[in-house]
């Protein structure tokens, strides 16, 4: 995939800044999952509630709802104090025919809400050492692999 190929509004405005690591984040996300033996959740459906990932089945699972009125700068910093702001770069995967991208911490960070939105609030997020995740189900939760807050 080629940067112009990018349709998604936040990707766009900020291509200059990230790289394309996979064309198809589907497809990555399953490579990901099989390296990584995740579990995962098989359910057809349109629970909001549902995730790709089995949580339940992780050590270390932590949830918090993502999206309360006038918590976004709280987000913002429990994000920047949380083990996520150490690592250089995440992985986003934007899902069906939309590309896996390598996005640096502080571009995520101050830009957060942007990159939920923008993914319609279902997304997963790896760290690029692969070894923190992150998914937002439908009802605006936020799932991970370590405390965030």
């Amino acid at each position: 995939m080629k940067r112009e190929d990018i349709k998604n509004w936040k990707l766009v405005e900020v291509i200059s800044n990230i790289e394309i690591i996979a064309d198809d984040s589907d497809a990555y996300f399953e490579s990901l999952t099989k390296k990584l033996n995740i579990p995962l959740i098989n359910h057809t459906s349109t629970d909001r509630e549902n995730t790709q990932i089995n949580w339940s089945k992780l050590i270390g699972y932590h949830r918090f709802f993502l999206d309360g009125e006038g918590e976004e700068e709280e987000n913002k910093s429990a994000f920047r104090n949380s083990i996520l702001s150490q690592k250089e770069n995440l992985i986003l995967l934007y899902g069906y025919k939309e590309p896996a991208v390598l996005v640096p911490i502080n571009i995520f960070i101050e830009d957060w809400e942007d990159f939920m939105a923008s993914s319609q609030w279902e997304i997963i997020i790896f760290s690029e050492d692969l070894k923190l995740m992150m998914e937002v189900s439908r009802d605006y939760n936020l799932h991970s692999n370590f405390k965030i807050k």
